[in-house]
């Protein structure tokens, strides 16, 4: 994986794709034990953009990547920007500066791995079996440094095959439980992880549309793992 030996670690977990032909999973790996950290230098860039003159993003608001990038905020007309800019832009540079914190945060790495769906194969089937893959490997991985893992998800608790993918796991299972499932908008690791996720999915989409984002995460986190095809 990452890094060696792989310490006790909990993975945040966020989706991203077409919901057609292109599954994938972006996250964070942060060491057990040390998320206080990583939480501190995200909030900081959370102060950081509430008192942004440019920006009408308010502490409780969730960060996602999709609109974000679409260049949606709240508003995003009636904020003044910097001249000779849009008023999207400050909004679509949000992902970058996020990226940016993401990549300095301690005891974090950062990886994700995508699944193209084969003609005539149900969108569900192959985000669910990526899952199943992802998490065997983290098993596989933790197994051989003997160390221990924990998921939290972006979900609602509905996800009840992410749920069979640990438990399907042969013993002695390296990952602890099951998923823990929590909406993005409460967890703010989630919030970075939909960023990576977001990115990940551009870098292999190359949507001509979103063409100004599509090298961010080689270029912001060039020690970032994938996308791995799995």
């Amino acid at each position: 994986m990452t890094i060696a030996p792989l310490p006790p670690s909990i993975y945040f977990v966020d989706d991203s794709g077409d919901s057609r032909q292109l599954a994938l999973l972006g996250w964070l790996r942060v060491d057990l034990g040390h998320s206080s950290g990583p939480i501190g230098h995200w909030q900081a860039f959370r102060s950081e953009l509430h008192a942004d003159p440019y920006l009408d993003i308010r502490p409780g608001d969730r960060l996602h990547a999709v609109s974000l990038a679409g260049g949606r905020g709240r508003p995003v007309y009636g904020v003044p920007r910097p001249p000779g800019t849009s008023p999207k832009q400050p909004y679509r540079e949000v992902i970058r500066r996020a990226l940016t914190t993401i990549g300095s945060m301690p005891a974090v790495t950062v990886g994700s791995a995508y699944r193209m769906a084969e003609p005539g194969r149900q969108f569900g089937h192959v985000k669910q079996e990526l899952y199943e893959t992802w998490v065997q490997r983290i098993n596989a991985a933790h197994a051989t440094a003997e160390t221990h893992a924990f998921v939290i998800f972006d979900g609602n608790g509905t996800e009840t095959g992410l749920r069979r993918a640990h438990r399907r796991l042969p013993g002695p299972r390296h990952m602890i439980g099951d998923p823990c499932l929590i909406p993005a908008r409460h967890n703010p690791l989630l919030q970075a992880a939909d960023q990576i996720a977001y990115t990940a999915y551009q870098q292999l989409a190359r949507q001509p549309q979103r063409r100004f984002m599509w090298d961010w995460l080689k270029e912001l986190i060039p020690h970032a793992e994938g996308p791995l095809q799995l």
